[in-house]
């Protein structure tokens, strides 16, 4: 029997994993929780779960020592410039208190990767140009340093976006499809998309576990990538009985490359037309006529974005192949994790409709 605790288990994606861990043999699952509303949750489905305060660290170093693996959710809710010296203080703590050999997981999201805000295409950006990816990266190397200095096996996960039935991505891409008509989707159909469901991500944490995958950063997302039609055909289809219509046009991001120099000049000279007209293009004819047709052409390529006029885009997805390496091998299949995600909805709305009926 292999001993997981889930550190920040009332968040979102850590009391999710909870509940599908718990359906995985030879497992058990120790939940570490501070708020007493959050209990309520652990106790409806049976997952065993520590209440713990700041004034009982004794007891948590007990408790942690007796882990096999730690999965650590946590990201605390403070001044941005105190998150740092916050979270060292914390994992320092949790990894001193681990016995030498059990698997620390620590949870970051894809952004990490250091892409700038308007970056829709994922990259790996040497310097990064969020605070949330030099907060993580800075986080990444100190525990992975700390770690070798205290036996524990440190696995860094960069999640993708998470979704499943209890993800407020989920309720999100359901309720937008089926409040329109038509679904416009920034990116071709075949763009593959950055995410991964709670089930999989199961999976690599159990994989790591049994030692399938060595210690090291991994990019948690479907291997093989979703396409954008996968994705939303997913939750149209499933969920909303294919009533939208699908619309897949690329928006234009911060990433200008590929871009003529021609191209680059007549977006800089469109605000002063008449200007570069009057004094350039008059003395240059050729490439007035040049230029000139560029517009003209580009106005006509226009025309059908013009339909959409009014209509905003359905969602932001991160598209692209991540740089780093993945965990392959997971249950990735359209049609196997749409089974996967029914039964465990119907199990949720099974004990909740049972406890409301008691």
């Amino acid at each position: 029997m292999t001993t997981i605790g889930i550190l920040g288990a009332s968040s979102q994606v850590g009391s999710s994993v909870a509940l599908y861990l718990k359906k995985f043999p030879d497992l058990r699952v120790i939940c570490f929780i501070r708020s007493t509303y959050s209990k309520v949750f652990f106790e409806l489905f049976g997952i065993e779960y520590r209440l713990t305060s700041a004034g009982d660290e004794a007891a948590m170093k007990e408790e942690l020592a007796g882990l096999d693996a730690i999965l650590d959710f946590r990201y605390p809710a403070i001044q941005m410039h105190e998150i740092i010296g916050k979270s060292q203080q914390d994992i320092g703590e949790t990894l001193g208190a681990m016995k030498p050999g059990s698997l620390y997981f620590y949870m970051s999201s894809i952004m990490a990767y250091g892409m700038p805000d308007n970056k829709k295409w994922i990259g790996n950006y040497r310097l990064p140009r969020t605070s949330y990816a030099y907060i993580k990266r800075s986080l990444e190397k100190f525990t992975a340093r700390k770690g070798r200095s205290a036996g524990i096996k440190i696995y860094n996960f960069r999640l993708g976006q998470v979704h499943g039935f209890l993800q407020s991505v989920n309720g999100s891409f359901r309720k937008k499809l089926a409040y329109t008509n038509i679904a416009l989707i920034d990116g071709e159909p075949c763009n593959p998309v950055n995410i991964i469901f709670i089930y999989p991500l199961c999976e690599a944490i159990v994989n790591c576990v049994k030692g399938v995958h060595p210690p090291g950063l991994y990019t948690l997302v479907s291997d093989p990538q979703w396409s954008l039609q996968e994705l939303y055909g997913y939750y149209n289809d499933e969920y909303n009985r294919g009533a939208a219509r699908l619309e897949f046009r690329p928006a234009k991001d911060g990433d200008r490359r590929g871009r003529s120099v021609l191209q680059w000049l007549i977006e800089l000279a469109r605000p002063y037309r008449s200007l570069v007209e009057t004094y350039l293009l008059m003395k240059l004819p050729a490439l007035a006529v040049s230029m000139k047709g560029r517009y003209r052409q580009n106005e006509l390529s226009g025309w059908d974005n013009r339909m959409y006029e009014g209509i905003g885009y359905i969602d932001y997805n991160l598209l692209g192949t991540p740089p780093l390496q993945t965990i392959p091998g997971l249950t990735t299949d359209p049609g196997r994790t749409l089974a996967i995600e029914k039964g465990m909805e119907d199990y949720y709305t099974s004990v909740i409709t049972a406890a409301q009926n008691a």
